[in-house]
């Protein structure tokens, strides 16, 4: 996926634009990710967080063909870069993220998942993921729900 970008690149352009997330990437930036070749690069280059005022939530897992993530504001804001460990999480092995799976950290956030498909799994919106959304839910919120 970056070696398309890249070869734009070395043919004159000034940097890489990915309209399945909303970013931009100058030339040197994409350089970068692709020698680098990692997980955390393809991430990087392809997948947006977006913050709004209740939840945070990804745009362009659907690239590396992964479901978005969506989690309470509070979650991300009390754990410093928690959606950036969940991109990861997601992104770096080839285990199934699903419904009810667990994400926990021995010393930090727990959250249960649910996942959420979408309504209409063939939009031609450049940003749509057709594999939906997991919903980061807190432990601490399951706790007070029961």
């Amino acid at each position: 996926m970056v070696q398309a970008g890249a070869a734009i690149i070395q043919v004159g352009g000034a940097g890489v634009f990915i309209d399945n997330s909303g970013l931009a990437h100058g030339a040197e930036s994409w350089m970068y990710m692709t020698e680098e070749g990692s997980s955390d690069a393809v991430s990087f280059a392809f997948v947006g967080i977006v913050r709004g005022q209740s939840e945070v939530w990804t745009t362009g897992m659907h690239v590396p063909g992964f479901p978005e993530i969506i989690m309470k504001r509070a979650d991300a804001d009390a754990v410093d870069r928690v959606i950036i460990e969940m991109i990861r999480y997601v992104c770096a092995d080839d285990r199934e993220v699903g419904d009810g799976h667990i994400v926990a950290d021995e010393n930090g956030p727990r959250f249960q998942i649910r996942h959420e498909f979408p309504e209409s799994p063939n939009s031609p919106d450049a940003m749509h993921n057709p594999w939906g959304r997991m919903r980061m839910i807190s432990f601490k919120d399951i706790a007070e729900r029961n």
